[in-house]
């Protein structure tokens, strides 16, 4: 299955979705900040109306009060696949977030269910005293997240408490039997990669030119929308680049300028860590994207190829 990827504002959204209407298939999205409702125009959402038109999965799954994992992501879409796989639909898979693309293809141990009562336990507690419970139990854990970094320190709570191991344990493969997943469900989609590229100079104009657009389009006002609704510094919503910066500014941290500065820094540096991750990749596909219908002539031999099952 084809599986569209690379650093965030190259295009892919767009190259997909010029793919669904040419060839008819359904896209399955990996974008961990699509995932979350509410945060529409921060993360370049595809509307309503388009998801309606061509099929986009995977969007708008939780409020950003909750807890979405890696894990989680990969469960949910492969009932997706499987569905659509069923039903004789064609799909493909388009993101940029390289944590739920191996969490979906390269699974490294069994991941538990959700438990609801368990989760609604940890939600009430306050950041600091989830973070310092953490610390406790799997200080390595720990150490690789921000103290304010609610979602990925309750799930890492979650699985801790959910299975007496911590993530630190299970994803270093302790008692290999138990943690890791079956090899049928690793190896049950067949990832083949087209990655977009563009030049880097232009990536970064690229990457400045749509943050302005968002704030022409009112992203100020949708995180002021979150923050008044409760979705404010104990949410995913402060993690997120754009919403995190323009929140702090709302707070009176940050002036205006210095809140689109940061956010803009940091979404250069989070693409060049995506390109880092993507050049990881083995046998990969790699694509120069001039522009959206150069992208998609550009990538329709390989996915007619991959519908071929040639």
């Amino acid at each position: 299955m084809l599986v569209l990827c690379g650093p965030t504002g190259v295009g892919k959204t767009e190259v997909a979705v010029g793919l669904a209407r040419k060839f008819g298939v359904d896209i399955i999205s990996a974008d961990s900040r699509q995932v979350y409702s509410w945060l529409d125009i921060g993360t370049a959402k595809p509307s309503r109306e388009l998801r309606q038109e061509i099929g986009v999965h995977m969007v708008d799954m939780v409020e950003p009060n909750r807890v979405y994992s890696a894990a989680d992501f990969a469960r949910d879409a492969l009932a997706v696949m499987r569905r659509l796989q069923r039903e004789g639909k064609p799909f493909i898979v388009a993101g940029g977030s390289g944590l739920y693309l191996k969490a979906l293809f390269e699974p490294f141990f069994e991941a538990p269910k959700p438990d609801p009562e368990l989760r609604r336990r940890l939600e009430a507690e306050t950041s600091p005293a989830l973070y310092d419970r953490l610390r406790r139990v799997d200080p390595e854990r720990a150490a690789k997240l921000h103290p304010h970094d609610r979602q990925r320190v309750m799930r890492a709570l979650e699985v801790y408490e959910t299975t007496g191991r911590t993530m630190t344990e299970l994803s270093m493969g302790m008692s290999n039997a138990e943690c890791r997943m079956p090899n049928d469900r690793a190896t049950e989609f067949e990832p083949v990669y087209a990655v977009l590229t563009m030049e880097r100079d232009r990536l970064r104009r690229s990457l400045d030119a749509r943050f302005d657009a968002m704030m022409r389009d009112g992203l100020l006002d949708e995180v002021r929308r979150l923050k008044e609704s409760g979705f404010g510094r104990d949410t995913y919503v402060a993690n997120a680049y754009g919403y995190a910066e323009l929140l702090r500014h709302l707070d009176g941290e940050l002036t205006m300028e210095q809140a689109v500065a940061e956010a803009k820094a940091k979404t250069r540096a989070y693409a060049k860590r995506q390109l880092t991750w993507f050049r990881s990749l083995k046998n990969a596909h790699w694509f120069e994207c001039r522009d959206i219908a150069d992208g998609v002539r550009e990538v329709e031999v390989l996915l007619q190829q991959v519908l071929a099952g040639t």
